[in-house]
């Protein structure tokens, strides 16, 4: 289904249309999702297979069940996918071949316990109910983010490999989650940088985590805030990293805490969100 999504032929031309489960907020494409369907759709321009890096530009919310242009192009190994409305462009993702093994085993791989996350209904990430889903559960203690899972069906391929878009899709979850309790505010995804480091390793249990200590404003109006994840294996071998820009602020907020304050125990909703207990 993701590859369905952004389908582009050899002259960059091409269409954009998401299903509802690629969904983050109601009407609203994932922003990993996003990232995952433009990568996948560089494959036809001839993009890397192995180890990349995927820098994402997400300037605008793109909608769900939408028919929208995509355009690719080709710079040398730098392949760039852009989603035009009315040949306006939305956003934008650019794929090209890394090398290195990322960041070691200094990754941290999340803690203990902590308190758990709310979970929506049909989210691509973390959606109870999304028959594409990761349904996967976010906790958080004082030092981080986390989320540990062991890939279902649909996120894994026929030979038993990761699916690559799963890396992008989980860290983009973990980094608003980041981003969105350092500022205590909710918000956005403004910009997601990926490194897909093994994209041959077996779809066995993996933790993706981050941790605030790592997460440093961008701005001065600390509107924006740079989070910084790893997706890793139970051995602890890194196989996807990202560098996730979060946008948070009060106009967020105001739409956002009315969907999570049912959700989510009383006393877990204060340490989140300490400025809209009422």
């Amino acid at each position: 289904m993701l590859s369905a999504a952004a389908t582009l032929a050899a002259n960059g031309r091409g269409r954009f249309l998401a299903p509802l489960p690629l969904q983050s907020w109601p009407g609203i494409v994932h922003g990993g999702g996003l990232v995952a369907c433009l990568d996948a759709a560089a494959a036809g321009l001839g993009r890397p297979s192995g180890l990349r890096r995927v820098d994402g530009r997400l300037t605008s919310s793109i909608p769900t069940e939408t028919a929208l242009a995509l355009e690719g192009h080709a710079d040398g190994e730098r392949i760039t996918v852009t989603v035009l409305q009315d040949g306006v462009p939305l956003s934008m993702a650019a794929v090209a071949p890394v090398t290195g093994a990322g960041r070691g085993s200094a990754a941290w791989a999340g803690g203990d316990e902590g308190w758990r996350l709310p979970m929506s209904e049909h989210c691509l990430a973390c959606g109870s109910v999304n028959p594409l889903g990761l349904q996967v559960a976010l906790r958080f203690d004082d030092e981080g983010v986390w989320a540990a899972l062991t890939p279902r069906e649909p996120w894994r391929t026929a030979g038993g490999a990761l699916q690559p878009a799963l890396a992008p899709v989980v860290l983009d979850e973990v980094a608003w989650w980041l981003g969105a309790l350092m500022m205590k505010e909710g918000g956005l995804t403004n910009r997601i940088t990926v490194g897909l480091l093994r994209p041959d390793v077996p779809a066995g249990r993996l933790v993706a985590a981050g941790r605030y200590a790592e997460v440093t404003p961008v701005d001065r109006k600390r509107s924006f805030w740079r989070t910084e994840t790893a997706l890793v294996t139970e051995a602890g071998e890194i196989v996807a990293t990202a560098s996730i820009v979060f946008r948070g602020g009060a106009e967020y907020s105001g739409r956002q805490m009315a969907y999570f304050r049912p959700r989510t125990p009383p006393d877990v909703f204060r340490r989140m969100f300490p400025n809209h207990v009422r």
